[in-house]
């Protein structure tokens, strides 16, 4: 396991590697509940094995984007704070068929059901029922699959989920997204904004059209994007181009709409990920966690 939750991964896409091993990454806001489940997860079966776990949704989603660390199944909590389970679900799924997602929660399914499936995951737990219903649910994921309890619920498989929301956007980013681009991608797309060409762009700041287009690229995947103009409509529905650098403000002058803002490129931090520094866990808050598992 890699410095900061991360590892390499050896294949890409839905296929498990050689020796059968499912990857996973876990994604809950509460750092407890996170150790817990990633504890629970990697204990349960000797073909699991706990990629990464992040109290960020950012920090996610880059990495189900990421082919390095891209795992086969997202396992992720509904509730996080500014931004829901169902919005970093359907960010990832907009994007690839290729991480199965098992949302879970700690409150009554039925609330969470209908945007669980409308955002292209392959299921829905209780986590008090983890212990008995993950295993399964995990495994049929890895291969973009939910189970037979699942599809009877509506939950689709991820190719099905994908082929339909890949011209969709969501319409909510969590305050972690939106500090995800840097000064110099800002810059850019301020210029793009004010209708340069690339030629302009790369003259005016100095580098090649090649940089001109790594910085585009680079901004695309931070925000879960496929081009420049909806990275451009990203900037412009959640004011990401306020000037800091160029001599001028400059306003984008696109027509906002909702687009698909996803990932940051910060490496997640001691604080929200796993495995990370031991922690003493308050006496009350461990029984409440375990509740979940036994």
């Amino acid at each position: 396991m890699a410095a900061g939750g991360t590892v390499d991964v050896m294949g890409l896409g839905n296929e498990l590697d050689a020796a059968g091993v499912i990857r996973i990454g876990v994604l809950d806001n509460d750092p407890f509940a996170l150790d817990a489940m990633c504890a629970m997860i990697s204990a349960m079966s000797r073909d699991f094995r706990v990629m990464w776990g992040t109290g960020s949704p950012a920090v996610a989603i880059e990495h189900c984007h990421n082919a390095h660390t891209r795992p086969d199944v997202l396992v992720l909590d509904m509730a996080l704070g500014g931004i829901t389970g169902a919005d970093v679900c359907r960010r990832i799924r907009r994007r690839t068929s290729k991480v199965g997602v098992i949302c879970v929660t700690s409150y009554s399914t039925d609330v969470y059901r209908d945007e669980a499936i409308a955002a292209g995951a392959q299921g829905l737990l209780a986590k008090e029922r983890l212990k008995t219903d993950i295993d399964e649910a995990v495994r049929r994921a890895a291969l973009g699959m939910p189970t037979a309890a699942q599809v009877e619920a509506g939950f689709r498989d991820a190719a099905s989920a994908h082929a339909a929301l890949s011209g969709t956007v969501p319409a909510k980013m969590s305050e972690d997204m939106k500090d995800s681009l840097s000064a110099r991608e800002k810059d850019i797309l301020r210029l793009y904004a004010q209708r340069l060409t690339t030629d302009e762009i790369a003259a005016r700041l100095g580098i090649t059209k090649g940089s001109v287009f790594t910085y585009v690229h680079r901004a695309a995947d931070k925000l879960g994007v496929t081009s420049r103009r909806e990275v451009l409509e990203a900037c412009a529905r959640y004011d990401l181009l306020q000037s800091d650098s160029l001599d001028e403000p400059v306003r984008t002058t696109i027509i906002r709409s909702s687009l698909l803002p996803a990932c940051c490129w910060l490496r997640p931090s001691s604080r929200n990920t796993w495995p990370g520094p031991r922690r003493m866990f308050p006496q009350r808050r461990v029984y409440s966690i375990l509740s979940w598992f036994w």
